[in-house]
């Protein structure tokens, strides 16, 4: 409106100032507990100054008023709460009302705020004086807005935003994801909240779970653990049954997630069981659950013993032979009441003869108690002394059962099983690494010979040698046994039954894991087969009753058919969900002249030059004079025990080393990929997937990479939440993408089934052999190596050479030495103790 041609200030569009309306907001959205982003606040400023509003419309209050209609819909798309949107446009309002109230600094005569505001090319403000104290306006760059209405003119970055922006430019970029969703999101706040509820519960889960896994590992470590601590029996409780058979078993964690709902635990004695299922659906936790008698019903006069996947207390200054002995607690503790009886009964000897004779007779267990059985008979008179007799000879028959005499020779014999020389088998624990003292710990539950003996992951830190020795062992297990393996081949060789534990439900199957796989899927197509022809019934009765249902001749029949149907649906089968199986694609590289990896003479030791400046004779080197080359159509499988120098051999062929003597030379276009137990470890997991693999490739675009994950089934919210909250199979999804997306002419395969779930396991497989670049494995997993690999190598003193022959083959040989070894390992600690 005009009046005798001079505009009325307070019908004009408003005169608030960015710099009022920032510092407005601000206190009200940029709190300390709020996250939300301070780069939004200026944009909001800009939008009020931007609009045709006058001051009286924006000081209108409610729902319906104008700043309210500007700001609500924005702050509620970007996650605020209706208190936090309440106050913003209540400080709009206030600020309009202050300005309506005759405010200082509203317009002077020219209708522009007193004091004008310019900003530098940096975006900091200062006041038209001269006066820098005023807060800064930070100005968003997409080119969406101008930030003020007073600033005509653009900075040349900010006209090259908008040139780039408008496709003026090469061409046009799409916004960020982030700013996609502030702008265009359809997911409404409270949505938002719920999600950020959940990855905050997600994040302290995942925590928690650290730090306990953390606490568990400094007892071990103060407690010297070499394995699990095994409760000790309580032989007087139950009817000494061997079986073990508990129903009606449920099992949940402390978050309350349910992972064993009415299950039924049967084991009979005797039995050898694979227990399979996905990764984190609650393996683990079943296994500890046993081992520490915390199932209600469980049997409690069982040796029960759980030896976990990973262990890493720091060990004892004993050594390894003696840490291993000690290890089985009831011997400890039969063989300490031993000597305190020992001690009390020559104790009563002397008083009652003046002299001794209560040791006893040196010798084996059978001996000592035929001498003691006959000293029973003389001391019936002496109810103390007699009652000790007879509890020395009860613990005589129980050390007896456990093979107390020949205890040495059964630790020796298992840890040269375990490739123990006998060198490490007299030093100290505390100098191995850690997936050494993971052997001690497979050792000594071995040693023990627990009543139920339960082993998760037990060829994770085992080399071929010893899982194939592990195997022959386990086959001539006495008692009862449970596996938890990812190892299709080791499972083969030891089972005799499968348990699978999946959906909150264990299911027994007779036979190895093959059998296991063929069972069910003939269990699929049987139940297919039922629920197809209840489908076929169902509908041809359902085409009777529309075709009759008007037809009052046939009433009778078409309402007896609805009643059969009615029957049939209250009893239908359920129908079958069959799991898509997963598999990926590596994609082929583009073909490389030879050769592409070269290994010429090529000499290699950590330590060439002894401590006193002497070189190292050749014959000692780790690796001597290896030749061998490597293409895009090699399959090579390296084997040889740990320490031989296959870790090393990669590292020379992937340049993390270099050669004493001799060259290992590579295409210069080579890209050569690299996969290992531990890639899906490299991970940061408070990232996202797609902001780890962008962090891998930094080049990439953000949405080509959300496209490649996709392949992967790591789509959607999945692609985008941190990866603590995704399971252990996606997240080694996650690894093959990133190896995937490298396309590499080589890759080199560091044991990468360990960790893997058979699922995981199996894809890789499959992509491997459609894979047309050239592979090279160590790998102790025999299904994958039989599957992957077309040459085999070993490794050992000091030669790399090719192996003629098949796995099964080498199998033999390997175990044949290692028999040879295990006999001179025994012979010698025998001629040592002699």
């Amino acid at each position: 409106q005009h009046v005798d041609g001079i505009p009325d200030t307070a019908a004009m569009t408003t005169s608030l100032t960015e710099e009022e309306l920032c510092s407005a907001l601000s206190a009200v959205l940029l709190t300390p507990s709020s996250d939300f982003d301070e780069d939004l606040v200026p944009y909001l400023a800009g939008l009020i100054d931007s609009s045709e509003h006058t001051l009286e419309e924006l000081a209108e209050t409610g729902d319906e008023g104008p700043a309210h209609e500007l700001l609500g819909p924005f702050l509620e798309s970007s996650g605020c709460d209706e208190d936090v949107i309440g106050r913003a446009v209540g400080a709009v309002n206030e600020l309009a009302s202050s300005k309506l109230g005759g405010g200082s600094g509203g317009d002077d005569g020219d209708g522009k705020a007193g004091d004008a505001i310019t900003t530098d090319g940096a975006g900091a403000a200062s006041n038209a004086d001269g006066n820098n104290n005023a807060a800064p306006i930070r100005k968003l760059r997409q080119g969406l807005v101008s930030m003020s209405s007073a600033l005509d003119e653009r900075s040349e970055h900010e006209a090259d935003a908008n040139r780039y922006l408008w496709g003026a430019d090469s061409g046009v970029a799409a916004y960020t994801n982030e700013q996609k969703d502030a702008h265009s999101s359809k997911q409404s706040a409270k949505e938002k909240r719920k999600a950020k509820q959940e990855l905050e519960k997600a994040r302290k889960e995942y925590e928690a779970k650290v730090r306990a896994i953390e606490e568990a590992e400094a007892r071990d470590a103060s407690n010297g653990a070499a394995v699990s601590n095994m409760v000790l029996p309580d032989y007087n409780s139950g009817r000494n049954e061997k079986d073990i058979h508990c129903k009606n078993v449920s099992l949940a964690l402390d978050t309350g997630r349910t992972l064993l709902d009415n299950g039924d635990i049967k084991f009979t004695h005797g039995r050898r069981y694979g227990l399979v299922g996905k990764n984190g659906v609650g393996k683990t936790t079943l296994l500890k659950a046993i081992a520490s008698l915390s199932i209600e019903g469980f049997p409690r006069h069982h040796r029960i013993l759980h030896v976990r996947q990973e262990i890493k207390a720091a060990g004892g200054d004993i050594s390894v032979l003696r840490a291993v002995m000690e290890a089985d607690v009831e011997r400890n503790a039969l063989l300490a009441e031993e000597k305190e009886l020992l001690q009390r009964l020559e104790a009563s000897e002397e008083q009652q003869n003046g002299s001794g004779g209560g040791k006893g007779e040196d010798g084996g267990i059978t001996k000592k108690r035929l001498f003691l059985q006959a000293k029973i008979k003389d001391a019936a008179s002496d109810d103390a002394f007699a009652a000790d007799l007879k509890r020395l000879d009860e613990v005589y028959a129980r050390l007896g059962t456990l093979s107390a005499d020949s205890a040495e020779s059964r630790a020796a014999t298992i840890l040269s099983g375990l490739q123990f020389t006998p060198e490490m088998q007299a030093g100290p624990t505390s100098a191995l690494s850690g997936g050494w003292r993971m052997r001690v710990s497979l050792a000594a539950a071995l040693f023990i010979e627990p009543d139920l003996l339960m082993l998760d992951e037990p060829t994770n830190h085992l080399d071929l040698e010893a899982v194939l020795w592990l195997e022959e062992y386990l086959i001539q297990y006495k008692h009862t046994m449970i596996v938890v393996s990812h190892d299709r081949s080791f499972l083969n060789a030891v089972c005799t039954d499968t348990i699978e534990f999946e959906k909150l439900k264990l299911t027994y199957y007779k036979g190895d894991y093959d059998t296991y796989c063929r069972t069910k899927q003939e269990n699929i197509k049987n139940t297919m087969r039922v629920y197809q022809a209840y489908l076929d019934k169902r509908q041809h009765l359902m085409d009777f009753i529309n075709k009759f249902r008007a037809n009052a001749k046939r009433a009778s029949i078409v309402q007896s058919r609805i009643k059969a149907v009615e029957k049939m649906d209250a009893e239908a089968p359920e129908p079958v969900e069959v799991e898509q199986v997963w598999s990926f694609s590596i994609p082929n590289p583009e073909p490389l002249g030879r050769p592409v990896i070269a290994v010429d003479d090529v000499t290699f030791d950590y330590k060439p030059v002894s401590d006193d400046g002497t070189k190292k004779p050749l014959k000692e080197y780790l690796i001597q004079d290896v030749n061998f080359g490597v293409d895009l159509e090699s399959r090579i499988g390296v084997l040889g025990p740990n320490g031989a120098g296959k870790s090393t051999l990669l590292n020379l062929i992937m340049d993390k080393l270099t050669p004493c003597r001799g060259s290992v030379s590579r295409h210069g276009n080579l890209r050569l990929g690299y996969f290992t137990q531990h890639s899906a470890d490299t991970f940061d997991l408070h990232l996202s997937a797609t902001e780890n693999m962008l962090a891998k490739f930094p080049s990439a675009d953000d949405q080509v990479m959300r496209s490649f994950l996709g392949k992967f089934q790591i789509q959607g919210q999945d692609s985008v939440k941190p990866m603590m909250m995704l399971s252990g199979g996606q997240k080694s999804r996650v690894a093959f993408a990133a190896l995937a997306y490298q396309k590499p002419h080589v890759i080199v395969f560091d044991e990468p089934s360990n960790h893997l779930d058979m699922e995981s396991i199996d894809a890789l497989v499959g992509a491997v052999k459609d894979y047309r670049g050239g592979i090279v494995v160590v790998s102790h997993d025999e299904h994958f190596m039989s599957n992957t690999c077309s040459e085999l190598w070993v490794v050992g003193d000091g030669k790399v050479s090719r192996f003629r022959g098949f796995f099964d083959e080498y199998k033999k040989e390997t175990l044949e030495k290692t028999r040879k070894r295990i006999e001179q390992s025994v012979k010698l600690l025998s001629n040592i103790n002699n």
